[in-house]
């Protein structure tokens, strides 16, 4: 996810905490980052070492540019999973920091990620974001009056835009869960991937009123809802961060959760995430 994309439209011209965690999956450039993350302590050489892929966007990426000196949650969870099932966890965070959508990664995943993906024991799947209607130019048709700079056809941001979007991207949610799992065949494989925060509510910069941010609310509502079924019908559990972020209702801001361009997760929000994913517990690797 990239800042420049966010809500663009919107605004016109005016857009388990690990503390003992002890490395970092901050990205040095726009490539892919691989990082090995040792357990609490030595391995039994009976004990074969695990890998750890994760494939996605800029959130799991956790480049410095968009949070300086945080730890990324790949690295909290890899710690985690080591400590869990007491064994060395190899981390592979193959995320990409280039606006990556959905199908993007549906183009390459073969050719780029089949190897590591089918040799590997935990996979996160992280690309809930740059595909979002809300993260589109002219999202659900709107347009913006070149002169006031205002942004006009709210009334098209409803549930009938919000369904239509998640119907679109079902089927290409759907391929993704399923090639990853196929790859697996059957073989004892932590599947996860997460949804997305609402990063449009308590953004000062879009001015919404609170009729706007209750239509952000509704299109995050079927966004991660469509996202989670897809991922679950493939045998993926889905990391509810949505929630953990925005509350209950999804209309809380997600305030120090997100770093200073309020896209990214903050220090703060890469530890919420790493928690969601390590409650959901490390079947079937323990």
């Amino acid at each position: 996810m990239q800042t420049p994309n966010r809500m663009a439209a919107l605004i016109g011209v005016a857009a388990l905490v690990l503390a003992a965690a002890s490395c970092s999956s901050s990205g040095g450039d726009d490539s892919a980052a691989s990082n090995p993350s040792a357990s609490a302590g030595p391995s039994e050489s009976s004990d074969p070492t695990l890998s750890l892929v994760v494939v996605g966007d800029s959130v799991p990426y956790n480049s410095d540019d968009d949070c300086p000196g945080c730890t990324g949650f790949v690295d909290l969870y890899a710690e985690a999973l080591a400590k869990g099932t007491g064994k060395e966890v190899i981390t592979s965070n193959l995320s990409q920091h280039n606006s990556l959508t959905l199908p993007m990664l549906l183009d390459e995943l073969e050719s780029s990620f089949k190897v590591p993906l089918s040799n590997a024991d935990a996979i996160i799947v992280g690309v809930a974001n740059n595909s979002f209607e809300l993260n589109r130019e002219g999202f659900c048709g709107t347009t913006v009056d070149e002169t006031t700079g205002a942004l006009k056809g709210w009334s098209n941001v409803n549930a009938r835009c919000a369904a239509a979007s998640a119907a679109e991207y079902r089927p290409q949610y759907e391929e993704l869960f399923a090639t990853i799992a196929a790859w697996r065949g059957g073989q004892p494989t932590i599947l996860r991937t997460i949804n997305k925060y609402n990063d449009s509510i308590g953004w000062e910069p879009s001015h919404l009123t609170p009729d706007q941010e209750q239509r952000t609310v509704i299109m995050n509502d079927a966004w991660n809802k469509m996202l989670c079924k897809s991922a679950e019908r493939h045998g993926f559990a889905c990391a509810d961060i949505y929630h953990a972020f925005n509350g209950p209702d999804g209309s809380t801001p997600s305030g120090d959760l997100l770093a200073a361009d309020y896209a990214h997760p903050s220090d703060e929000g890469n530890a919420r995430i790493a928690q969601v994913l390590v409650a959901q517990g490390f079947d079937p690797l323990v």
